[in-house]
């Protein structure tokens, strides 16, 4: 990874940036989502008045665990120098846009380009990343995906761009790993100093 060949980073929001109470088991049980299953790739497919139904139920536990939840120390700094080296911000969630303003606002961040899933591109499908390339008129190899799970594992994969896993999640494929935003921070800053 050549740092002056970066010029855009990709950002996961929840779990890789912010920290908030999810218990996935218990909100995949309450919605009644198969095991293997995705959530919004299950209630999609939901005939209209359930997936209604169960879209607002979502919404509703996404809210407060986002009220609830924290952002991760070094976050604010990391992507302030970024900002200023003119490496390009991105945040790709399959959170809703109506979250990240309000953890935007509390926080004080700011990104180049938010997707949330309210524009249709979806992880773990990649729609989002050739979007990005193109609106910045980038090359894969100019930028990094940083996330925390297989849904941003994927879309990286198939997009063919860096990827770097923040967290102790026990992950297989090509990809760096680092312990926390710190480690993050030094790994995307380092000038080779």
């Amino acid at each position: 990874m050549k740092r002056k060949a970066i010029r855009c980073v990709i950002f996961d929001l929840d779990g890789t940036l912010f920290d908030a109470p999810y218990d996935w088991t218990k909100i995949k049980q309450t919605l009644g989502v198969p095991e293997g299953e995705g959530i919004l790739s299950f209630v999609e497919k939901l005939p209209d008045k359930t997936k209604e139904k169960k879209m607002h139920m979502l919404k509703a536990i996404e809210e407060e665990a986002t009220r609830k939840g924290k952002l991760k120390d070094g976050v604010q700094e990391l992507l302030k120098e970024l900002k200023i080296r003119g490496v390009k911000r991105v945040l790709l969630t399959n959170n809703l846009l109506r979250n990240v303003r309000y953890i935007a606002r509390k926080y004080g961040i700011d990104f180049d380009m938010v997707i949330t899933r309210e524009m249709g591109m979806t992880k773990p499908g990649n729609a989002a990343i050739f979007y990005i390339l193109k609106e910045f008129n980038l090359n894969e190899s100019e930028v990094i995906f940083v996330g925390d799970s297989i849904y941003d594992i994927e879309p990286a994969n198939l997009s063919k761009i860096s990827m770097i896993i923040v967290g102790e999640m026990k992950l297989k494929g090509n990809f760096m790993c680092v312990k926390d935003i710190a480690h993050l921070s030094k790994l995307l800053l380092n000038d080779g100093d």
